[in-house]
């Protein structure tokens, strides 16, 4: 089964669940090819992407918050999409693509992704089947733009209600999950992981992450944390964040801290703590989940991080650190009071879905079946 996996690179999130998808995959069988679409069509339209969302959430957040909210309360017709000139140049640009390849089934982790690929179904150049996978907690805005995409696959059955509103029909959701690395769906015994990543295996920990690039509040977030006298040893990974990691390694503490830069042992590190200091976003967020890890959110981005943060504080399983609830009172809040942590363990346990790689894998396989690469690819009318 030949499967494409297209994706878009606006920060780390939607690539993530590519490679978790390829991997689930892969393992079964299939040949999979994971598409960066920005790539593809331009270098330079790449990095402009990826450069002018980074800048965005980073430089100006307010200012993409505003712009997030005000698309998600307009709806925009999907006519009216399929016929901007980016979409369409995209489109022209991919069809000799799909022509050559051929898939049988395509998975798009990024709904502009998913625009194009409606613009290429309306005109005939693809007669496969489509599967998009939201990667946050919340439904972004254009995914009722794109009729042609079958199936949604969604975070959780708790956003079915949200994605009816926005036209979404129910027989087309999915609340199967957000795909992540198999490894993060398995657990290693919390004594265990101490040992091996030589922390000691009996006091109270708790991990604080930025993501990959690690984010700026760490050291007061250290600091902070540390003043208020009590028996926790820190984990701190910077990421690639190196400014960061040489900062922190300056820093004296009374706690025992753990510095550690980019690392492929974060799902070893979730294991070893007893609670995560993390900005909310959604493959981060997810892989907590799976690993029952309760979590303090700290400097949500506008717009969909501050929705994932929304939907966990609501469901039980995260306290949201604010300009009124400053971190050391989070900390307390979780660590410092009997049985909050089996509380939010509990909450947890009703809205983890560690297993979502392998569920959406296995109903992308059952899709595609019966599909040839000859079906793949029709001839096609003109993108006018």
């Amino acid at each position: 089964m030949r499967i494409l996996i297209m994706t878009v690179t606006a920060g780390h999130g939607h690539n993530s669940t590519a490679r978790a998808m390829e991997e689930h995959l892969s393992a079964n069988g299939a040949e999979v090819t994971v598409l960066d679409m920005y790539k593809h069509i331009s270098r330079t339209l790449f990095h402009m992407v990826d450069k002018g969302y980074l800048f965005s959430v980073t430089r100006t957040p307010r200012h993409f918050g505003r712009n997030y909210s005000i698309v998600e309360r307009r709806k925009m017709p999907r006519e009216i999409l399929g016929r901007l000139n980016s979409n369409r140049l995209m489109a022209k640009r991919l069809a000799s693509f799909f022509k050559n390849y051929q898939p049988q089934l395509i998975i798009s982790t990024h709904v502009f992704a998913s625009q194009v690929l409606d613009v290429l179904k309306q005109h005939g150049h693809l007669n496969v089947p489509f599967l998009g996978i939201v990667t946050d907690y919340c439904i972004h805005p254009f995914w009722e733009t794109v009729p042609t995409t079958e199936y949604i696959v969604t975070a959780n059955e708790i956003m079915r209600y949200a994605a009816e509103r926005r036209g979404i029909e129910a027989n087309r959701l999915l609340p199967l999950g957000i795909p992540i690395s198999a490894k993060f769906s398995q657990r290693t015994d919390k004594r265990e992981a101490r040992a091996a990543l030589k922390l000691d295996e009996h006091k109270t920990t708790i991990l604080l992450m930025g993501g990959s690039m690690g984010y700026g509040d760490m050291l007061q977030t250290v600091a902070d944390i540390d003043a208020m006298g009590q028996d926790y040893q820190l984990v701190c990974i910077t990421g690639r964040n190196e400014r960061l990691y040489k900062q922190l390694k300056q820093v004296e503490t009374r706690s025992p801290l753990h510095i550690c830069g980019f690392t492929d042992q974060v799902d070893l590190y979730m294991d070893a703590a007893d609670c995560i200091i993390t900005k909310p976003g959604g493959l981060t967020v997810t892989e907590s989940l799976a690993k029952s890890l309760p979590m303090i959110l700290v400097s949500p981005i506008p717009g969909h991080e501050e929705r994932n943060a929304n939907f966990l504080t609501n469901a039980g399983a995260a306290v949201l650190v604010s300009k009124h609830f400053p971190i050391a009172e989070a900390v307390y809040t979780v660590l410092g009071r009997p049985g909050r942590l089996e509380l939010m363990r509990e909450a947890i346990s009703h809205i983890a879905l560690p297993n979502a790689a392998a569920e959406i894998s296995r109903f992308a396989l059952e899709l595609c079946k019966g599909n040839t690469p000859e079906e793949a690819a029709c001839e096609p009318a003109g993108i006018c």
